[in-house]
């Protein structure tokens, strides 16, 4: 038999599509400050914002006799007429969020309005007011979310750790403060401050603090009739993913179109990206998702060529020996630059970080540990070890115009790429150094680390320690020893640390994880293909590369060696 549900359920049914987890808190309220046009955003949460979340902003407030109304379902401020539903220019619009929070949770809205003698407050629990009195209040709107989705049990043993939700939050929190450098950012988990940021210049500055000034920043921006694209572009060492970012007119979004633009242009294009689109409002649909986290262009095929175009003078900038005229037609590039209107600066590879004394063990691993560490990983290292394969009887034949090394073996022609050869053997030297210990190397200057990373490393500092970081003040003070690279930036290996800690959740592999990025990391050392060779230094790198456990790929699962055997050769040529 067909029945209408209850309002209650229903209620709870539609919240649950606008609410998923805290940060879905974090999301709807600090679009709702943006647009009350907020100077200044403050969270402060408790176990990720499970049992509580508070956002307070200086916006432009609530007026007394409209809490009531700002709780039920579809009261907005935002738009008024269906003509409105084509150009839609805030971010908020629906007018659910809040009646979605209130009705999973614990809630209470203090807010005065600007202009207004005094303020007012509101309570409620799952849906129903409790409380609705004028009180004192600063300007602006403070609202506090306690016991998320306490009516909803079976929603709330699927959210993740406390570390875990507060992660999320931090990540929307770090998206919107990249393009709002007029707002000032705090965030603080039970009264432990997780990360601040003032007002800053423009998008540029933003950028810089959180991804820092060791690698450099490609910047290029395109103009298609209305439509207006800026693009990003951190090319992060150590990173097998490409991390998108994206804003549609101050919206954040997800798309297809706009990735695959990015991701179709080459393997190379791993890192972080910030893209920042903007168009006439009637030219997308932002109606399509209870989140609001995808939408949907008019003209897609316009959208998906301009950023395609400004991902293509990047790459111009970055690997064209001499890019000559834009790619990108009318696309303008440029580095992003530090506080002294310079390009950031990497440590001079005859430097060293890091001071000259002995190391120090962080933290002694078992002979367990140190088997899950270097165990090659499936489908990367999987090749076989050739226990054939000896530098007896092996001439050097000279090399080819690409700069391959060919050598005549006794039962086989064999063609090395000295790149990836020479990748396997730093990794290898690399893991050996790890293999008994971790051990600590003192830093001469300490790092600072950028704010967001900092954010990061906080929540891991206990993870961190062990694997042999020492972070004091908001400065990298140790890192990881690893021989003979002290050029190795430490904000490069505190990122590479973090990312294989949040890569793999199990802590019997996170270590492995980790110390494969760091080998990574350091195998950018490794000589370049085309680089010319000398008999001895050919010889030299091939017996290096015997003494290799697996000396027949790379790190990154790519062949170093070439083998045509004789009878394959007389068999080609009839012999």
């Amino acid at each position: 038999m067909i029945k209408k549900l209850a309002a209650d359920i229903s209620m709870r049914i539609a919240a649950g599509e606008v609410i998923e987890r805290p940060s879905s808190l974090a999301k709807e309220l600090i679009e709702n400050s943006l647009d009350a046009g907020a100077r200044s955003i403050s969270i402060q949460t408790e176990q990720g914002g499970k049992n509580s979340f508070v956002i307070e902003d200086d916006g432009c407030g609530i007026a007394f006799e409209e809490l009531p109304l700002a709780l039920e379902r579809y009261a907005t401020s935002k738009i008024s007429d269906i003509e409105d539903l084509e150009r839609i220019s805030t971010l908020g619009y629906r007018g659910e969020a809040l009646a979605s929070i209130a009705a999973v949770s614990c809630m209470e809205i203090r807010s005065r309005a600007r202009g207004a003698e005094s303020g007012g407050v509101i309570r409620c629990e799952a849906g129903e007011i409790t409380l609705h009195s004028e009180t004192p209040a600063k300007s602006g709107t403070r609202v506090q979310i306690d016991d998320l989705f306490f009516n909803l049990p079976a929603r709330r043993k699927f959210l993740k750790t406390s570390s875990a939700e507060l992660r999320r939050i931090v990540q929307i929190v770090n998206d919107y403060a990249l393009i709002h450098p007029e707002v000032a950012f705090r965030l603080s988990e039970e009264n432990r401050k997780i990360l601040e940021y003032g007002n800053a210049e423009s998008v540029d500055e933003c950028l810089l603090r959180r991804w820092g000034r060791q690698t450099r920043i490609y910047r290029s921006q395109a103009q298609s009739g209305a439509l207006s694209v800026h693009i990003w572009w951190n090319p992060a060492p150590d990173s097998r993913r490409i991390a998108v970012t994206l804003f549609v007119n101050g919206r954040r979004v997800q798309d297809a179109a706009v990735r695959a633009a990015i991701a179709s242009q080459d393997a190379a294009s791993y890192g972080e990206w910030l893209v920042l689109i903007e168009l006439p409002a009637q030219e997308v649909d932002v109606n399509i998702h209870p989140t609001k986290e995808e939408i949907r262009f008019r003209r897609s095929g316009d959208v998906f060529k301009t950023v395609y175009d400004c991902a293509k003078a990047l790459f111009a900038q970055r690997f064209s020996i001499n890019a000559g005229p834009d790619v990108a037609g009318s696309a303008q590039r440029a580095a992003v630059c530090g506080a002294e209107g310079l390009p950031p600066q990497s440590a001079p590879q005859e430097w060293s970080f890091y001071k000259k004394e002995r190391w120090r063990a962080a933290t002694p691993l078992s002979p367990a540990a140190v088997e899950n560490i270097f165990t090659p990983a499936p489908g990367v290292e999987g090749a076989p070890i050739a226990s054939e394969f000896t530098i007896e009887g092996k001439n050097y034949i000279g090399q080819s115009a690409r700069g391959f090394l060919i050598f005549d073996f006794p039962d086989a022609l064999c063609i090395i790429d000295p790149h990836a050869a020479h990748e396997r053997i730093l990794y290898e030297e690399i893991c050996a150094a790890f293999s008994e210990n971790v051990a600590l190397q003192q830093l001469t200057l300490p790092q600072e680390v950028p704010q967001a990373v900092a954010a990061e490393a906080e929540l891991y500092r206990g993870e961190l320690e062990k694997l042999g970081f020492l972070i004091k003040e908001g400065r990298v003070a140790a890192v990881p020893a690893i021989k003979g690279k002290g050029h190795l930036s430490p904000i490069d290996m505190l990122r590479s640390a973090l990312r294989g800690i949040e890569t793999e959740s199990d802590p019997a592999k996170r270590d492995r994880e980790v110390w494969w990025r760091m080998a990574r990391l350091a195998c950018r050392d490794a000589v370049k293909l085309g680089r010319r060779f000398e008999r001895e230094e050919a010889e030299e790198l091939l017996a290096r590369l015997e003494r290799c456990e697996t000396p027949y790929t790379c790190p990154h699962g790519r062949p170093t060696v070439f083998l045509i055997e004789n009878k394959k050769l007389f068999e080609w040529f009839e012999r």
